[in-house]
């Protein structure tokens, strides 16, 4: 189990500079990606299909993410063609993970990734590498989620190619994906105080906070996202929807009151926090 006292762990999978990305993809005809729709996984699910990888894209949908990165994903699969299996996760029934313990981010992402491994058996793919986004600059003395990767077998290419966040924002940007500038955004669960108990009253508390309404603001801003867009809720992130069935509609003015005024009039209103409000996140 780690503990933060522990040296940082890090596996072969994660090796630093070990194997180019070219090569990587040259020995891997086909390969599953632990897919969030970040600037990092992205990429590397363009890059592999670029090399004329058989690329399979994984997304865990947990109640720790808000409906636009959902949305993220989706739009990047549809501009780009591949399919995305998205699977729902109920983290909020994970005891040991809602508890918040200071691991709280290596069991998650035991979590998030062995989903990922028991749905490709279930698909008939069982053997199939399992890489995921993790690149150079991510630091393992900060992210204890790095002895998951190691011990569930996942591989980070990325990582192994050497490449950083700056080389992959460039790469991106290369290959024209809307990610390219798109800024790092931590789950909610970070924003619940350590050793709170995580639930959905304390992620939609989290939502709300300046820190995170702020990013969102900089997400909009930095990938292009048209602000009378609206993301609807339902059947998105069922554990904070307050009622589905109230739920604004993709494409719908979004109603109700800014989280942060004076953020959401510089920015086109409620419509800038990708239906944040509409979709129950209060």
């Amino acid at each position: 189990m780690f503990e933060q006292d522990e040296a940082p762990f890090v596996g072969l999978g994660q090796e630093a500079g070990a194997e180019a990305l070219d090569a990587f993809f040259a020995r891997t005809p086909r390969l599953a990606v632990a897919f969030s729709g970040g600037c990092d996984s992205s990429y590397l699910v363009a890059a592999a299909r670029h090399a004329g990888v058989d690329v399979r894209a994984y997304l865990v949908r947990t109640a720790f993410q808000l409906p636009c990165e959902i949305a993220d994903a989706e739009r990047l699969a549809a501009e780009l063609g591949f399919e995305l299996t998205i699977v729902d996760a109920d983290v909020l029934a994970e005891h040991a993970i809602c508890a918040n313990p200071p691991d709280r981010c290596y069991r998650c992402k035991r979590f998030i990734f062995s989903t990922i491994l028991k749905r490709l058996e279930e698909d008939g793919l069982a053997g199939t590498p399992l890489a995921d986004g993790t690149n150079a600059t991510d630091d393992p003395a900060r992210r204890p989620g790095f002895r998951a990767l190691a011990e569930l077998d996942v591989v980070s290419p990325l990582r192994r190619a050497g490449l950083g966040k700056d080389d992959v924002r460039a790469a991106s940007r290369g290959l024209g994906l809307f990610t390219a500038g798109k800024p790092s955004f931590s789950c909610l669960a970070v924003h619940v105080p350590e050793g709170e108990r995580v639930t959905a009253a304390s992620l939609k508390a989290a939502a709300r906070s300046p820190e995170v309404v702020s990013r969102l603001v900089t997400r909009n801003a930095a990938i292009g996202v048209d602000l009378d867009t609206v993301y609807s809720a339902d059947g998105v992130v069922a554990h904070l929807v307050e009622g589905a069935a109230g739920a604004t509609a993709a494409g719908a003015p979004a109603g109700g009151k800014a989280p942060n005024a004076a953020a959401a009039a510089a920015f086109g209103g409620a419509r800038a926090f990708g239906g944040m409000e509409a979709e129950g996140v209060r």
